[in-house]
């Protein structure tokens, strides 16, 4: 029904659509019960483990459309990295807009990738927060996890000695691989470290700082 109210508009092949979410299933049971067992919650994750308000992979993995006619192949598919937050980048790109050099903007330009031009995503993980807490590093199809919560209603576990999770073959992330890929550790915390450092350079906004907010100068 929409597609044919864009080509009666004459706007079909020029309308980016993106079908998309923030988040995997609701980690709230269904009625609200705070009592309710995990397995009533609402939604599935399928092979993924975790809900919405966990850090988990289920709550991460979410499904991403984009239709673009003639310019974006139709029928292409991809296992890939994009964040949510590379689309005001890419979209900037893409209309000729300029994105603001006076803050550190975390999406990247993913225009090359989801035009066909490249097969690689220009992104290979990203630092996996709850609220502030950090709570792993996601790489290629490595996680790291320092903290974890199995749902919304569940106690928040902290480990001395992060657990490491090949999502190829351990997409419930049970099994931890720390020991014999010690290796993923080295190359995945890289993009944590540059992470923190940037943090250092550039603090995060404060809570409750009212629009519009002016960075500070350098």
């Amino acid at each position: 029904m929409l597609i044919a109210y864009w080509r009666w508009l004459g706007i079909r092949e020029n309308t980016i659509f993106i079908f998309t979410a923030d988040n995997g299933p609701e980690g709230v049971p269904e009625g609200n019960h705070s009592l309710a067992p995990v397995s009533a919650f609402v939604g599935s994750a399928g092979p993924w483990r975790g809900t919405l308000f966990t850090g988990l992979e289920g709550a991460l993995r979410v499904p991403f459309v984009i239709r673009w006619p003639g310019k974006i192949p139709a029928g292409s598919a991809s296992d890939e990295i994009v964040h949510e937050m590379d689309l005001f980048p890419t979209f900037a790109e893409i209309v000729g807009g300029q994105v603001p050099d006076d803050r550190v903007i975390d999406g990247v330009d993913q225009s090359d990738f989801l035009l066909g031009k490249q097969e690689k995503s220009n992104r290979e993980g990203f630092i996996v927060y709850m609220a502030t807490d950090i709570f792993g590093v996601k790489w290629r199809n490595w996680k790291l996890n320092f903290s974890e919560m199995d749902s919304a209603l569940s106690e928040k576990r902290t480990y001395s000695f992060l657990k490491t999770h090949n999502l190829h073959t351990d997409p419930g992330e049970t099994e931890s691989r720390t020991v014999p890929d010690s290796w993923v550790s080295k190359a995945g915390l890289v993009q944590l470290a540059e992470h923190l450092e940037s943090l250092k350079q550039h603090p995060p906004i404060p809570t409750g700082t009212l629009d519009p907010y002016v960075p500070p100068s350098n």
